[in-house]
C-alpha cells in the first residue's frame, strides 16, 4: 500500500502513503525521536509499544475472558476486556484487571487508562474498581459518545 500525494507543482516535498517500516525510516525515527525525547523530557525514552493478552480460562480449559493490554513508556493501556456472557458477574473480569495492573506496576507503569461507551455497564464497573472519568470523546466509534478513565497505581 504505498501511495504518492503530490501538492502543487512548485512544492518540493512529496508525502508518500506506506504500511512499511524502511530501514531509511527506522534509522529516521530513532535518531530524531532520541533528540525530541531529549527536548521533551531531558532524557531518553523507550516508547516501544508492547502488546500483552491476559486470557481467563475455567477448569476445563474452555476460554472465559481475554484482556489485551499494550504499554508504552510508563503508560499501560487496556485496550480491550471481553468476557463470555454466560461467564459474566463471576469477578473474572476483576481477576484480569488485577493482573493487569499489577503487571503494569511491575514493568513501572505509573497509571492504567482504558475507554469505553458511556452507556456502557463497564462503566459502572470500572468506577468500583477505582477508576475515574479523566475525558471523553464525543461522536466517537460509529457515532458513540465514550469515556476515558484512569487509575494511578
Amino acid at each position: 500500500m504505498n501511495q504518492i500525494f503530490t501538492m502543487s507543482k512548485k512544492d518540493t516535498i512529496h508525502i508518500e502513503l506506506t504500511d512499511k517500516s524502511s530501514k531509511k525510516i527506522k534509522e529516521f525515527e530513532k535518531i530524531k525521536w532520541a533528540v525530541a525525547d531529549q527536548e521533551h523530557y531531558g532524557k531518553p525514552v523507550d516508547f516501544t509499544k508492547n502488546k500483552y493478552k491476559f486470557v481467563a480460562k475455567n477448569e476445563d480449559g474452555e476460554i472465559t475472558g481475554i484482556l489485551d493490554l499494550m504499554t508504552e513508556a510508563n503508560l499501560a493501556f487496556v485496550e480491550g476486556l471481553l468476557i463470555g456472557s454466560k461467564f459474566r458477574k463471576q469477578g473474572i473480569g476483576s481477576k484480569l484487571m488485577k493482573q493487569a495492573e499489577d503487571f503494569a506496576k511491575k514493568n513501572k507503569c505509573t497509571k492504567v487508562y482504558l475507554e469505553t461507551n458511556e452507556d456502557w455497564e463497564a462503566v459502572e464497573f470500572y468506577k468500583k474498581l477505582g477508576y475515574e472519568v479523566t475525558g471523553k470523546h464525543e461522536d466517537h466509534a460509529l457515532g458513540q459518545r465514550s469515556l476515558i478513565f484512569t487509575k494511578f497505581l
